[in-house]
């Protein structure tokens, strides 16, 4: 009877006290029964109940009010009620609800579970149901979950059910799959069989590839996903395309239809008029006999016979004759026909028979040439009648609609073998013309003008939006880097002398310009790519030769030539084209070629721009007329319209100007001394009616030669151009001579511009009346304004948004700029000056739709708008900057200047206003007084620094802006609160031990629902498993002390804190004396060599359980393995020795062998871990005693107010005050410094039961220290040995 085996001590203090007396109590009865010891005396069970329970359930039954007579259910009631508190519902419904599968958990072990934890969350009914949707809610296979949501009527039964099907099911399929495992060999043979099969096939015969048009092995075809150069398709070169061709039959050699198509040719005119829908189609009616019938024909001038499908006759009851035409389709498919037949035709009131040839396949009926013009269908014109400019863009409508394309190859731009591509990322685009912009792609991409690109190219160019009057958009490039290294054509382009001196003789003259002339370009594919240009909604690329392109002059010239440079009495100067004759007749038949050409060729002209028939006619920037050639009258307009001087200054300017050009007047000195009196200083300033003769006299000599040059195209061109406040003057000059002078004032608009701009204007004023003279040819522009030169060879993108609709203007030109002192601008200094005032000049629309644009797009309201604008007058340093642009900048930043002044002086080239408000570029300039309304408002969405940076650089400029947003973003609280986590900081690695077991980590891992204390040495890297009852600290010192009877003990243990860093785990370590060391809280790193140790055994497990198999093995293998750079096991270190396995192995390398420098290679491999480590890795700051920091919260990853009490022996752990007044222990990786202070909660108390303590606990290190406050002399805090804080009571705050 007494050998029945009585339960263990009830220990109160490990896991569920409640669910631990439960199972004790039943133990306890199942004992008393088994071993009749229920018929004994009260007392003696009592007492057999309190030997049984152990020392500490004794000292809890001395805590009981005893009575005399007492039984044994009173006692265990009182012990029940003592291990059974009152229970939070809520909370043990929480660990329901949470409780999942483990990794490596039975279903049953989790059934178990779930019906232990639902015993106390009173569901009531409800009971079953919830641990079923539990299981289906927490078990690990996401297809066993979703193959029970199908269930209709699932049960906790059937659910159960399910899961072991599903768990035996695929341990029988592991057994399975284990066994088939050894016919691998098989599989191998089986692979080597296919590899040589398909080695002997591939060098099997070859053949005549009708997709290359190449003879090639089988599938070696170089045509595999290759672009058709013809049709754009894939799988085939042009040489194979079967789309079809002009005059060509398609032939489809399966049992389909048969449609024989041809394409359109050139214009004729038809003696029917029909709509342009059905102009190739014509209704014939064919007869035979008495029987009639009407087919619908397409009539092709090109085709060679006439084609009728037999289904379409065979009513008429054709007799059908033997015919020995074959018709060949293209790729020489040949159509053997049925036969041929001649048959009636009817068409208006013509009657012819027509021979037809009939085929089998039905096809569209067609109409050849011959029988065309047999049933009077087409006509020959010979001559064409033109009397005015209407009825030439009338008969040739077609030649002025639409986009065309030069006849030929496309055209291919060859780049410099030294050309680095250059890729631009894509520019930001207003949200407003978002919409606007993917219109325009769409439509330009349906015009095929351009094209959506999906692969990388190399060359990336930017984008160019120009917004019209109107509200359309064009799409332009700034091809300037690619420009570079464009190799030029260098084909003679024409001089306006050799052009004109073959118009000798001729009357009548009418000039064409072709329309969108570049675009009629055509580009191949390596060249398309090169015109890659970014947007937001991805990558296109024109198909055209787009404008701006450096080479593109030369090839326009080149091609137009080719077209239409050898018809008599046709001069061709880039896009445009002269057509003249002696006479009427001579005219219009030089014109009729022309545009016959051009409609053939697929050439548009553009139907504004034509001179039509005119007896003089403005080409080449010259007057062409019967009489002859003489001067533009603009090339004089600045001098003939300069105004009479008024004042001594306008006299010098005018005299510096004629002084320039004196090797070119004779006599200058006798006609300018009249006005040469005027100046000087003694005399009052007087004009009279001398002055006005010596004036005229000098404006004539100026307007006429010598000193008026006639250009010469093979000579140098400079353009002189200069701005003044109200006015633009330019001067072209080839070898010092002038050729044209031209000025103008003003608009009121142009007015307001900024010095820069009207300087830029300036030139674009010069290129825009000397485009015919310069085109093509390089320029060189002077000008007095230095930051030009820098300004036109800035990315589109750095410049203000008029400099940039400027510069749109100037990319078809080849011009450079160069810097002269304006002391040295004589001609242009004096024409910008003295201008005739003209009030009939009109602002450019797209220039001040541009203007407009820039308060358009800025995003803020009228209200917001109206303020910037009235702090920007109240500003009186913005309003200096403002006056500066607008009048010009001093030569020199003075001393007096403000810091700000001088900053903005910098940034003058970038300066404008508009609207009373001042830009940098298309930023704002935001008033002093503003500033500090802006910084909340960039930082309003609570970005880091550089992206409110980068979202105020977008709008907004001031002088240290920067600055003003770190400090705001800095001293934010919601942005510390929220910020992200640290970077890693360098490696600091644990010093290398001398020997095996003298330096370990420990750690504590679950798996499979079961608790593991796992031992890893330092410097053998050998691993000891052990499993745990539960993870108290008395529970982890018995395995400690069976590990160190084995391998003894060691001299330092590195662990976690919990349950380590406890006064009983304290006292182990002073008994067994070894030195231990606890990690910051939350940061295993510091305990890597452990936690990597975890990680190395739960693949063990988690592998071995799925292979069926126990873990041991996995576990021996690991040992016994060469360790990663040392080629020596975790065995042969710890033992010098090899261990045996199932391997076989001979007995030499299981013999003992001495292993030397270990501790140098594993300082090696700890330096090379350290190396890559540290690569990404940024050394963090020191902070001090009393520093404000946040400290991370580990649960929300939040970062929460606290300050440093005390820095720790490592240097990076750091004794931190919560706001709450908690003590704690944190690494430096999960503090940050903070500008906010730290503001205690004084009123806080924390509760004995506090369980969030334990990782914050602060230990002595010379052991367990019971009732003991430890004082923290740096701020006066006092703290029990848990850590909790002892506060003065409140009661005595009324005594001092």
């Amino acid at each position: 009877m007494d050998t029945f085996k009585p339960p263990g001590e009830m220990r109160f203090a490990i896991g569920n006290v409640a669910e631990n007396w439960k199972r004790w109590v039943q133990k306890f009865n199942n004992f008393m029964l088994a071993s009749e010891k229920n018929s004994k005396p009260e007392n003696v069970k009592i007492a057999i109940l309190l030997n049984l329970l152990g020392d500490e359930c004794v000292a809890i039954y001395n805590t009981f009010k005893k009575t005399e007579g007492e039984q044994l259910e009173e006692v265990l009631k009182c012990f029940e009620e003592h291990c059974n508190p009152h229970q939070n519902v809520v909370f043990e419904r929480y660990k329901f609800f949470s409780c999942k599968q483990r990794e490596g958990q039975t279903f049953d072990n989790y059934l178990t579970q779930l019906k232990t934890l639902v015993t106390t969350c009173d569901f009531g009914d409800q009971q079953e149901s919830l641990i079923r949707d539990r299981i289906v809610l927490g078990i690990n296979d996401s297809s066993l979950q979703e193959r029970m949501l199908r269930e209709p009527s699932l049960t906790l039964q059937k659910a159960a059910e399910f899961v072991r099907a599903a768990e035996a099911s695929k341990e029988q399929f592991q057994s399975l799959k284990g066994f088939a495992s050894s016919s691998c060999v098989n599989a191998v043979k089986t692979s080597v069989f296919k590899k040589n099969y398909k080695k002997d096939k591939s060098s099997g015969p070859t053949y005549d590839c009708k997709k290359c048009g190449r003879n090639h092995k089988k599938g070696d075809c170089p045509a595999y996903g290759k672009t058709c150069s013809k049709c754009r398709e894939k799988n085939h070169f042009a040489v194979g395309c079967r789309k079809k061709n002009i005059q060509e039959l398609e032939y489809k050699n399966n049992n389909s239809e048969l449609f024989i198509e041809s394409l359109s040719v050139g214009q004729v005119s038809i003696n029917n008029q029909v709509n342009a829908e059905s102009t190739w189609y014509k209704t014939i009616q064919l007869r035979v006999g008495d029987k009639t019938t009407e087919i619908k024909f397409k009539l092709d001038t090109g085709a060679e016979t006439d084609v009728l499908s037999y289904n379409m006759v065979k009513h008429l009851n054709v007799i059908l004759t033997k015919t020995e035409t074959v018709l060949i389709a293209y790729g020489n498919f040949k159509i053997k026909p049925m036969g041929k037949v001649s048959l009636e035709c009817i068409s208006n009131d013509t009657i012819m028979p027509i021979e037809f040839i009939i085929i089998e396949k039905r096809s569209t009926p067609i109409l050849g040439l011959n029988a065309c013009v047999k049933l009077n269908l087409i006509q020959r014109i010979s001559q064409i009648t033109i009397d005015n400019k209407s009825d030439v863009l009338k008969m040739y409508e077609t030649v002025f609609e639409g986009l065309g394309k030069f006849p030929g190859e496309d055209y291919h731009i060859e780049l410099k073998p030294n050309g680095v591509p250059v890729i631009h990322p894509p520019r930001r685009v207003p949200q407003a013309l978002q919409s606007r912009l993917k219109e325009t792609l769409n439509r330009l991409e349906a015009d095929k003008i351009i094209s959506k690109v999906n692969k990388p190219t190399d060359w990336v160019q930017s984008l160019v939006i120009v917004e019209k009057p109107n509200g359309s958009l064009r799409l332009c490039l700034d091809p300037r880097d690619l420009n570079r290294v464009i190799k030029r054509e260098h084909h003679l382009i024409p001089s306006a002398e050799d052009i004109i001196s073959r118009l000798e003789g001729k009357k009548l003259f009418t000039v064409l310009d072709l329309k969108d002339g570049f675009w009629q370009v055509p580009l191949d594919n390596e060249s398309s790519d090169l015109c890659t240009f970014n947007t937001p909604h991805g990558l296109y690329k024109f198909n055209v030769l787009p404008f701006g392109i450096a080479s593109a002059p030369e090839v326009f010239q080149k091609r137009n030539e080719r077209l239409f440079g050898d018809i008599d009495g046709v001069e061709v100067y880039f896009d445009d084209i002269i057509v003249t004759g002696t006479d009427k007749v001579t005219h219009d038949a030089a014109l009729t070629e022309v545009l016959k050409r051009a409609e053939a060729s697929n050439i548009k002209f553009n139907a504004n721009k034509l001179q039509f028939r005119m007896a003089e006619a403005k080409y080449m920037g010259q007057i062409i007329s019967d009489k002859g050639i003489k001067a533009d009258p603009g090339h004089i307009k600045g001098i003939v319209d300069m105004p009479t001087p008024s004042s001594k200054g306008e006299v010098r300017r005018l005299l510096g100007m004629v002084n320039f050009l004196s090797k070119f007047i004779p006599n200058l000195s006798q006609i300018t001394a009249s006005l040469r009196e005027l100046i000087k200083q003694n005399i009052e300033f007087r004009w009279e009616n001398e002055h006005t003769v010596a004036f005229n006299r000098i404006k004539e000599l100026l307007s006429c030669a010598p000193v008026l040059k006639v250009f010469n195209g093979s000579e140098k061109i400079t353009i002189q151009c200069d701005s003044s406040k109200d006015g633009l003057g330019t001067c072209l000059i080839q070898n010092g001579q002038p050729v044209s002078f031209l000025s103008r004032s003003l608009t009121e608009c142009e007015k307001n511009y900024a010095q820069i701009e009207k300087e830029l204007l300036a030139i674009v004023f010069s290129f825009q009346k000397y485009h015919n003279l310069v085109y093509g040819r390089h320029v060189i522009i002077q000008s007095d304004h230095k930051p030009l030169t820098s300004i036109v060879n800035k990315p589109m993108s750095k410049i203000s948004s008029r400099l940039q609709r400027m510069l749109l203007k100037l990319l078809k030109y080849d011009y450079e700029v160069q810097y002269v002192p304006g002391n040295q601008m004589y001609l242009a200094d004096t024409l910008s000056r003295a201008f005739k005032s003209d009030n009939q000049i009109k602002d450019d629309p797209e220039m001040s739709n541009m203007v407009h644009s820039i308060t358009k797009y800025l995003p803020m309201s009228k209200s917001r708008l109206t303020q910037f604008k009235h702090e920007t007058d109240q500003d009186k340093e913005l309003q200096t900057v403002i006056k500066f642009v607008k009048d010009g900048w001093p030569k020199v930043a003075t001393k007096n200047w403000s810091r700000e002044l001088k900053q903005y002086y910098k940034s003058q080239s970038d300066l404008h206003t508009n609207e009373g408000l001042l830009f940098i570029n298309d930023k704002i300039v935001v008033p002093n007084s503003l500033r500090q309304q802006m910084l909340p408002l960039i930082h309003e969405g609570h970005f880091g620094m550089e992206k409110c940076k980068q979202r105020a650089r977008e709008i907004m400029y001031w002088h240290g802006i920067n600055r003003d947003i770190e400090t705001i973003v800095s001293h934010c609280e919601i942005c510390e609160k929220f910020r992200r986590s640290n970077t890693k900081e360098p490696l600091q690695p644990h010093s290398v031990p001398d020997r095996p077991f003298e330096k370990i980590g420990v750690d504590i891992m679950e798996f499979g629902n079961l608790n593991y204390l796992v031992v890893m040495d330092y410097y053998s890297k050998w691993i000891e498993v052990s499993e745990l009852v539960n993870k108290t600290a008395t529970e982890v010192i018995n395995v400690l002390k069976e590990t160190f009877s084995r391998y003894g003990i060691p001299n330092f243990v590195v662990s976690d804190n919990i349950p380590f860093n406890s006064h009983v785990y304290i006292d182990f370590a002073k008994t067994w004396d070894f030195e231990y060391k606890f990690s910051s809280p939350h940061h295993h790193q510091s305990n890597g060599q452990a936690e990597r140790g975890v990680g190395i055994v739960k693949t063990i497990m988690r592998k071995a359980k799925e292979d069926n198999k126990n873990h041991f093995v996995g576990l021996m293998e690991y040992r016994n393995t060469p360790i990663s750079g040392l080629n020596l096991s975790p065995a042969q270190l710890m033992f010098s020795r090899r261990l045996r396995t199932k391997l076989p192995v001979t007995n030499k390398l299981l013999n003992s062998e001495v292993v030397n420098n270990v501790k140098g290679l594993l300082t090696k491999r700890q330096q090379i871990q350290k190396q890559f480590h540290d690569r990404s890795a940024k050394s963090l700051s020191k902070l001090n005693p009393g520093d404000n920091v946040r400290m991370q919260n580990m649960k929300n990853k939040t970062w929460e107010p606290a300050q440093v009490i005390s820095i720790d022996k490592d240097l990076r752990s750091y004794t931190v005050k919560s706001e709450s007044g908690k003590i704690l222990k944190r690494n430096r990786k999960y503090l940050i410094k903070s500008h906010g202070e730290l503001n205690e909660m004084s009123d806080y108390s924390m509760s004995d039961n506090d369980n969030s303590m334990p990782d914050n606990v602060i230990r002595s290190t010379n052991g367990p220290t019971q009732n003991k406050c430890i004082t923290m002399n740096d701020t006066n805090v006092t703290t029990t040995r848990s850590g909790r804080i002892c506060h003065k009571p409140r009661y005595l705050n009324d005594y001092v």
